[in-house]
């Protein structure tokens, strides 16, 4: 019997070495599997990351782009205001300038000298402008014709009304 159970011992041992040499064999592949799957796995992670990484990176980039163009035509709308304000003020200016100087008028009296005789402008203009109120009549064009020999000066009011008035 002793030598039924060393066989016994035997061929369930050996089997058993066997068996677990399998299992291992087993094992180590399975292990090998696995981690090839993971590793794929976590490749593929690594790759879907990068896309992700790269399209969050061309959408940045994008929104920048836009972000600058539409700084640059900000920039370019104020320009174009900033010059048309100072072209309203050169012309403000221009125009202030020719109000100043038409502003300026040189005060001027006429005199009129006849064989020792002299008599004013203004003198005569209200000569005339009294004798077209004692003719009731209101002009707002009147031309003046001095006549020195005559002594005497012709108007024409209006183009209607013509008259004279002694010049001195």
């Amino acid at each position: 019997m002793a030598n039924i159970d060393k066989k016994e011992n035997m061929v369930f041992g050996g089997d058993a070495a066997k068996t677990a040499e399998v299992k291992a064999a087993e094992a180590k592949t399975a292990v090998k599997k696995t981690t090839k799957t993971a590793a794929k796995k976590a490749v593929a992670k690594t790759e879907t990351a990068k896309k992700a990484v790269e399209t969050a990176a061309v959408k940045a980039e994008t929104k920048v782009e836009a972000k600058v163009e539409e700084a640059k035509e900000t920039v370019k709308e104020a320009a174009k205001a900033t010059t048309k304000k100072v072209a309203a003020k050169k012309t403000s200016v221009k125009t202030t300038a020719k109000k100043a100087v038409a502003k300026k008028e040189v005060k001027t009296e006429t005199f009129i000298q006849y064989n020792d005789e002299q008599t004013d402008m203004d003198a005569v203009l209200k000569r005339v402008e009294a004798d077209l109120k004692a003719q009731k009549v209101t002009a707002t064009d009147i031309k003046l014709y001095i006549k020195p020999q005559d002594g005497a000066c012709y108007y024409v009011a209006d183009g209607k009304v013509a008259g004279r008035v002694d010049l001195f």
